[in-house]
């Protein structure tokens, strides 16, 4: 029997509620990496954690927990969508590189360096100054994570936070959720999240993937972007860095109030953003939630390509990621 073909979003943040399950198995996802935590502490994100205990249980016929790539196939085959839990911080780990292996055990996956400012870990994309990995507590965790095997992740660090992630890890890395720089342009909210071009061919060098996303606040022309020019952008992505490094997170924010995007931006590190909150931005008309995805897949086979290209962009790019670093 044929394997088929696995249809991944590599990053989702709505707030998870049974209404999200149910547009993931419409939209025909078989997994989805979920948030769990970004600045939260130790004891904060043990909550969340019995917070998504609880859902898996109530949800059940819908979602399962994966920790593997085995279990996300079976998962799959068992017409539910499967979850991995990730981290956009590391702000969960305190100063205490035991906690890796502990939430790893927890069932954590995915771990983003950091959530757009300084921690200790690395530099995000909004400091002036990127002093790349610490290299002390900062290269002991991506040391930790390849050894146990998770997923670095680095959608929101600095560009040489970034590099050196790629550099210092022996698993390739992933930015699960941000789109190009150079296509985009800097005419966004959003102008510092997006990825130089550099950086992008270094990712693919060395087997990473990046996660395409149609979140508003980091996409040409915001929330009245088109189908087609988000065509145009996985086009022009799959030419500089070619097919088998691309694929989609969305970053997809639904279910909550604009206080939740304000703990987004500022934790508990500022009183105010840093970069100015216009409100939660409509999405585009072609992506109102993951049942889209299938719309998006026909447009890109209209558009020319294959179909053994729209299925590794679609979600066989991060199975054989996650196989990497999974084992």
């Amino acid at each position: 029997m044929v394997r088929k073909a696995l249809v991944v979003d590599c990053l989702e943040a709505a707030k998870p509620e049974r209404v999200r399950f149910e547009e993931w198995r419409k939209g025909g996802l078989d997994c989805v990496h979920v948030t769990v935590a970004t600045m939260h502490g130790a004891r904060e994100t043990l909550s969340l954690l019995g917070n998504w205990n609880r859902l898996l249980e109530d949800n059940s016929d819908l979602i399962a927990l994966a920790r593997s790539v085995d279990e996300i196939e079976t998962i799959s085959a068992s017409g539910r969508t499967a979850v991995l839990f990730g981290f956009q911080d590391t702000t969960p780990l305190e100063d205490d590189i035991e906690l890796v292996e502990v939430f790893y055990n927890l069932g954590i996956r995915i771990i983003q360096l950091t959530y757009n400012v300084q921690n200790r870990v690395a530099s995000g994309c909004w400091e002036t100054v990127d002093g790349g990995i610490s290299k002390h507590f900062g290269a002991n965790v991506v040391s930790d994570m390849n050894r146990l095997g998770m997923v670095v992740d680095i959608s929101h660090c600095g560009e040489r936070s970034s590099m050196e992630a790629i550099e210092n890890s022996s698993r390739p890395v992933a930015v699960t959720h941000a789109n190009p720089e150079e296509f985009i342009g800097t005419e966004i909210e959003l102008n510092r999240r997006n990825k130089s071009t550099d950086l992008l061919r270094k990712l693919a060098a060395n087997g990473g993937v990046i996660g395409l996303s149609p979140y508003p606040k980091i996409l040409k022309g915001g929330s009245d972007c088109t189908l087609d020019t988000f065509i145009d952008m996985i086009s022009w992505t799959v030419d500089k860095i070619g097919v088998d490094a691309v694929g989609f997170g969305t970053d997809y924010f639904m279910g909550w109030t604009v206080d939740r995007l304000k703990w987004a931006r500022c934790g508990r590190f500022a009183r105010e953003s840093a970069v100015p909150i216009t409100g939660l931005s409509r999405w585009p008309d072609w992506f109102q939630s993951p049942e889209d995805f299938p719309d998006i897949h026909a447009a890109m086979e209209k558009r020319g390509f294959s179909k053994a290209e729209v299925d590794k962009i679609a979600g066989e790019n991060w199975i054989r990621l996650f196989r990497a670093n999974f084992g």
